[in-house]
């Protein structure tokens, strides 16, 4: 069965909440893979400065 809302017969009050509710719902999904995207950048520019460090700096010592 299909809800009022596929019928099409929705009250401008119901199609403004589900609206509202999908950007909603967009933005989280949005904010999770962009801390994705940073995450692994973050990882690759580790890795990049693990791999070549710079000439004169002082390395760390494992304590």
């Amino acid at each position: 069965m299909a809800c009022a809302v596929c019928f099409g017969a929705v009250e401008p009050s119901v199609r403004e909440s589900m609206n509202i509710g999908i950007l909603v719902l967009l933005g989280v999904t949005a904010g999770v893979l962009g801390c994705f995207a940073r995450f692994f950048l973050e990882l690759a520019r580790r890795s990049r400065d693990a791999a070549h460090p710079v000439a004169g700096a002082p390395l760390e010592r494992e304590a």
